[in-house]
């Protein structure tokens, strides 16, 4: 149970810490496609070379092929399109804010469809997310409709992601062969989109923008692998929540990097984000010590 808290812990850091590094090079003038096919490039490559290093196997069979590539085309490119429309009628930080309903999403999804329950502490951690959310999304800027339910989609689009990071066939392939295979719809896609619509560009500053560009790739690699380590030491309900850490480091993270403000609203919320994700480890580790010490 700890080493799986401190890994998804580790991913929500550098996950948190990756939207600064691809917000600079955007606001240089990357293209959008660029970026998103440079980043699942280097996804690709670094996990085929992972699996190669570790001599894993790249064979699948059809049905895990499949159900990781969807993994791919909905936890990655179908959430990534439904935040950048979010983002054409919400103000950002709402909606990544919004986004990260997602543990609430895997929650109670486990809960129900899996018949797993709820506990009086995951209950509390439900409540207590939600809260943090408002809180931390405030009320800024022009708020439409549309954009509202775009975010609250991807919610729902990467909290699939997370259960079936858990459930189906696919999880018995070696990490870094599954994540390969789900990398791979981002790579061929985007890197046919680029090309075709006049998009594909270096990134500006030459080597600063290259690093820029090579740490997104990186952090979001080390973020998923190690996701998708934790997620099966400690199952995707408590994963979820732990991993709530991430728009915590992304508000400290952003304050630094480009002088957001810090409002009441966000230290509350990320006091309240906190809160969530002490309930569920402690509710987690109460499993635990029950399931150890059954006959």
């Amino acid at each position: 149970m700890f080493v799986g808290i401190v890994a998804v812990a580790g991913a929500a850091t550098l996950l948190g810490i990756m939207p600064s590094l691809q917000k600079q090079v955007l606001m240089d003038g990357l293209p959008m496609n660029s970026l998103m096919f440079y980043t699942n490039l280097i996804i690709t490559l670094v996990s085929l070379g992972m699996a190669l290093g570790k001599k894993r196997s790249l064979k699948a069979s059809p049905i895990q092929a499949v159900q990781a590539v969807l993994m791919g085309s909905v936890g990655m490119l179908l959430t990534a399109l439904l935040l950048n429309t979010s983002y054409l009628y919400l103000p950002v930080g709402m909606a990544i804010m919004l986004n990260f309903l997602y543990p609430t999403v895997v929650c109670v999804v486990m809960g129900t469809a899996f018949h797993q329950g709820f506990t009086k502490l995951q209950l509390g951690a439900i409540a207590a997310s939600i809260l943090g959310m408002v809180f931390l999304a405030g009320k800024g800027g022009d708020v439409q409709l549309a954009g509202i339910l775009a975010a609250l989609a991807s919610a729902f689009t990467y909290g699939a992601y997370l259960i079936a990071n858990e459930k189906g066939p696919a999880n018995a392939l070696p990490i870094e062969t599954k994540l390969f295979y789900v990398s791979l719809p981002g790579t061929v896609l985007f890197g046919v989109l680029a090309p075709v619509t006049g998009t594909l560009a270096a990134p500006a500053g030459s080597g600063v923008g290259w690093l820029y560009v090579l740490g997104s790739g990186l952090f979001t690699v080390g973020g998923y692998f190690l996701m998708m380590y934790g997620i099966g030491k400690m199952g995707a309900s408590t994963a979820a929540f732990v991993s709530m850490l991430e728009p915590i480091v992304s508000v400290v993270f952003g304050t630094l990097w480009f002088h957001d403000p810090v409002t009441i609203g966000v230290a509350v919320g990320g006091v309240l984000v906190l809160t969530s994700i002490l309930l569920i480890a402690v509710d987690g580790s109460r499993k635990a010590r029950q399931n150890t010490s059954a006959p």
